[in-house]
């Protein structure tokens, strides 16, 4: 049911990411590190002027260089203040994402969208961009190899990581999955023996020196190699809420790249979300500024 009682407290937890994404410019100010929202969020900077009304969670992206920065300061967790936890799968057992999170430990997202209920505290993912090789045909090899490890990493979590619900998935994804649901293939395989066996991959080629600019982890497959002109050559600025976030300079390039008509909503049976059961909020100041 998506009611106003719903969309109320949805906003409550826009707000507390809302923080989270606070500390985290702070962060990057402090540290001179470089990012940019990328997938919905950029998406509800441009149409919205902030979250799409609908979405719980953020999207970032930072050049690797930038990214293992921010990994080296925080993974000993003495940088964030209380209540805010840096997740990553080389410090913390129990994380099996291969992306980063900063995350507020006061409030719990109730999360269904696997095969298995799983509860969170709401979080900013943080995506790590990667270079590639400047062949086409090297390029596109490579990327389909890593994108096969991908596969092997989502089988071995089916159960409770992969959002099995997702809408607009290609047929070819969803036809996996149909698979994968029926037949336990992949199941029981170390995921962070096949996460590191990836980082090793990615950290192959650098940002700065590449003609293009992948999210592997990102949701749209091939979509997500991104020309460095899209990027842009100079910090691009757009109103987010009550801040100003980097996003890429050439946005409609890359907003179509993924979404099409990106102005015109998608009907509300075709909205890009997790399946969030409850939220609870384990302090009063969630909502409220840090």
């Amino acid at each position: 049911m998506y009611n106003d009682e719903v969309q109320k407290t949805l906003r409550k937890l826009q707000l507390a990411e809302l923080n989270i994404i606070k500390l985290f410019m702070k962060i990057c100010e402090k540290e001179h590190l470089r990012y940019f929202m990328i997938g919905g969020t950029m998406l509800g900077a441009i149409r919205h002027k902030g979250f799409i009304p609908w979405d719980d969670d953020v999207d970032i992206g930072m050049p690797r260089e930038d990214y293992d920065r921010l990994f080296e300061l925080l993974k000993d967790g003495t940088y964030l203040p209380e209540n805010f936890e840096y997740l990553n799968y080389k410090i913390k057992d129990d994380y099996k994402r291969y992306f980063s999170r900063i995350v507020d430990n006061r409030v719990l997202v109730y999360n269904a969208s696997g095969g298995e209920e799983i509860v969170e505290a709401a979080w900013i993912d943080i995506f790590p961009l990667d270079g590639s090789p400047n062949n086409y045909i090297l390029r596109n090899l490579r990327y389909t190899w890593v994108m096969w490890k991908r596969l092997r990493y989502h089988l071995s979590l089916m159960d409770t990581m992969v959002n099995l619900n997702r809408p607009g998935r290609p047929l070819y994804q969803r036809l996996i999955i149909g698979f994968a649901k029926r037949v336990p293939i992949g199941r029981g395989r170390d995921c962070k023996q096949i996460l590191d066996n990836i980082d090793k991959e990615l950290k192959k080629y650098r940002w700065a020196g590449s003609s293009t600019a992948a999210n592997v982890f990102g949701a749209y497959a091939h979509r997500e190699m991104v020309p460095k002109d899209v990027w842009g050559s100079k910090l691009a600025l757009y109103p987010f809420e009550d801040v100003e976030l980097p996003g890429p300079e050439n946005y409609d390039a890359f907003l179509s790249r993924f979404y099409g008509e990106y102005m015109t909503p998608p009907p509300e049976g075709n909205r890009d979300k997790h399946n969030i059961r409850k939220i609870e909020f384990l302090s009063p100041e969630n909502g409220e500024d840090t």
